[in-house]
């Protein structure tokens, strides 16, 4: 497996470190069986990715193996919350049948955080198309059986598909929210459409 080097955009203070401390507890009890989580939000700018990508540097410095999946097929890079390079195989290059699911996954120097790059080039027309076939599946059930924790950062279910999707094969769901700006109609409406479609909702963590 071929390592590669996270360099993140900002540094945490105490108070938000341990914040993730106590998501990161809060998450291995209500989770119980099962280790893929999807991270998704109601509307887009609310925070999603940051607290998807800290929560799985928490769970890897617990000393579990964690993989953390980008599965925005909608957005070139995540350069706002970290910067990488050298990534040559990615979850859209999997999905589309050009590599497989096991060399879509790089070593970090972040001690036992695992990545998974979306490579995403532009927005994607068929990303929930992508994302409902059986090579996504596949992904999830290899990273479901190597990995302690598996942590997904998907688009926003109040905007695009994908997030719904996506969670349909995951064993939980949490759903970050900036408060006093997603309105509490379209909230309800997203926690809807998760219930409805088999989705195992762990909680809500408000940002910002």
């Amino acid at each position: 497996m071929e390592k590669i080097t996270i360099k993140q955009a900002k540094e945490l203070d105490h108070k938000t470190f341990e914040s993730f401390r106590v998501l990161r507890t809060n998450l291995e009890h209500v989770k119980k069986d099962g280790n893929v989580i999807v991270f998704t939000s109601v509307m887009g700018k609310e925070g999603k990715s940051f607290v998807a990508f800290q929560t799985a540097c928490a769970m890897a410095a617990a000393g579990k193996s964690c993989v953390y999946v980008n599965g925005n097929l909608r957005k070139v890079n995540s350069s706002d919350i970290y910067e990488v390079s050298n990534v040559k195989n990615t979850l859209m290059d999997c999905l589309n049948g050009k590599v497989d699911a096991g060399s879509i996954v790089y070593e970090t120097n972040i001690g036992n955080l695992y990545l998974v790059e979306s490579g995403a080039v532009g927005p994607c027309s068929h990303a929930s198309e992508l994302l409902s076939g059986p090579a996504y599946q596949n992904v999830i059930n290899t990273l479901r059986e190597k990995y302690s924790c598996v942590i997904i950062d998907t688009p926003a279910v109040g905007e695009v598909a994908d997030g719904l999707v996506a969670a349909q094969a995951a064993d939980g769901v949490v759903l970050v929210m900036e408060p006093e700006v997603v309105p509490y109609e379209k909230a309800q409406k997203v926690k809807s459409q998760l219930e409805l479609n088999g989705c195992h909702i762990l909680g809500v963590v408000l940002n910002k």
